[in-house]
């Protein structure tokens, strides 16, 4: 008899408990059911007593969840490279589902990325988002039910610009044909067989800033020939609200935009050329939606 191969699923947390919640709540709910090996790692970036009260509790009641809480941080919180690369190094299971924690998986996700990471080692494999905003409903019926998600009205997203459509769905569904496939791998929702990544790992330049870090990493292995593919079965809801504010966002995008065109060949000009909303800093209105916070994970740029 063959047995599944397992999935560790990787999240890094910092606060916004309510929404993280919601999240590893669907996770564990689908990993359960999805009939493999399974676990759940969340990597925590220092976050108070009350969301470690609360994490704690969950991992106790959900057996197969697992939390890192690290320490030391120095008040430089926002570190989802460094979270996931912890939970690359700890996971028990060579398929690796990277979410971040205000990203509510749809039910469709775990068995499609664990199926395609099977059939596939060498390829990056992609979903996308879909923005809503979910406060007041409880992680046990999110988690129950994701028609409560599908049921929301879309909203217009500081993570997406001000848009309330996945602004890289065009591009993401001619990805067989992109020159630059990398520049759509957001770790907010992707998957790879440890194989993939090899020995490469995030780099620690962007720690304390937000984005580019998996973009970055991206442009790596496709110099190492990886391929990329996207799976629309394997979208995500992306929560609005947390623990980031735009003005936040928009100063660490300035600093680590700039390396990240020291880092990947061509990547400016690229951008600027980019026709998709907010691919260059230059380009920025300072209009990016409602100007609510959002939750310390977002991958992409």
């Amino acid at each position: 008899m063959t047995h599944a191969a397992g999935v560790t699923v990787i999240v890094p947390t910092f606060e916004a408990w309510p929404i993280a919640h919601r999240t590893l709540a669907a996770v564990a709910a689908d990993c359960r059911a999805s009939g493999r090996p399974w676990e759940v790692l969340a990597v925590d970036n220092e976050s108070g007593p009350g969301f470690r009260r609360a994490a704690r509790g969950f991992a106790a009641a959900h057996p197969g969840v697992r939390f890192v809480f690290r320490t030391g941080l120095g008040g430089r919180n926002f570190q989802p490279g460094a979270a996931r690369n912890i939970g690359i190094e700890q996971a028990r299971h060579p398929c690796l589902v990277f979410l971040d924690a205000d990203c509510v998986p749809s039910t469709g996700l775990i068995p499609a990325y664990a199926a395609a990471v099977a059939r596939s080692h060498h390829t990056v494999f992609l979903g996308h988002r879909v923005f809503v905003d979910p406060a007041g409903l409880a992680a046990a019926d999110v988690a129950a039910d994701r028609r409560l998600l599908d049921r929301l009205p879309p909203v217009r997203s500081t993570s997406n610009y001000g848009l309330d459509v996945e602004r890289r769905l065009p591009e993401l569904h001619a990805l067989a044909a992109h020159d630059r496939p990398y520049d759509l791998m957001y770790a907010s929702d992707m998957a790879m067989h440890r194989s993939c990544l090899g020995d490469e790992r995030f780099e620690a330049v962007f720690d304390g800033r937000w984005g580019y870090e998996d973009i970055e990493l991206g442009y790596r292995l496709h110099r190492l020939g990886r391929s990329f593919a996207y799976l629309p079965d394997a979208h995500v809801y992306h929560q609005e609200g947390g623990s980031l504010s735009p003005d936040e966002r928009a100063r660490g995008r300035r600093r680590n935009f700039a390396i990240a065109e020291e880092m990947i060949d061509g990547f400016g000009p690229y951008r600027h050329g980019n026709a998709r909303a907010g691919a260059h800093p230059e380009r920025d209105t300072g209009a990016a939606g409602p100007g609510r916070r959002s939750a310390a994970g977002r991958g992409g740029g």
